[in-house]
């Protein structure tokens, strides 16, 4: 079937991969923690040595910062998502605004 639509009216795929972070450890751990609920002067922290990287065969922090920072907009929870690398490996935080 052929018909003329406007862009906005483009359907969009929905994502039906899982991503690799969301298979970690480390992510189920930080999940309750976020469910639990942050007090104001608190913060979680995630940090992807090397060798955690390979395994989990992550390759971009990026993508595992937008993954959480995708997480907590779903749920309406108004934390804020910091993500850098450090020696030790990549990095990420979440705390309150």
């Amino acid at each position: 079937m052929f018909k003329k639509i406007k862009a906005t009216e483009i359907p969009k795929r929905k994502r039906t991969a899982v991503t690799r972070f969301e298979k970690t450890q480390e992510w189920a751990q930080m999940r309750d923690a976020i469910l639990a609920g942050l007090r104001p002067n608190e913060a979680l922290q995630v940090i992807l040595t090397p060798e955690d990287k390979k395994k989990y065969r992550i390759k971009s922090l990026r993508s595992c910062a937008r993954f959480v920072q995708k997480y907590l907009r779903l749920h309406n929870l108004t934390y804020q998502v910091k993500a850098f690398h450090i020696e030790a490996g990549d990095v990420i935080i979440v705390a309150h605004k």
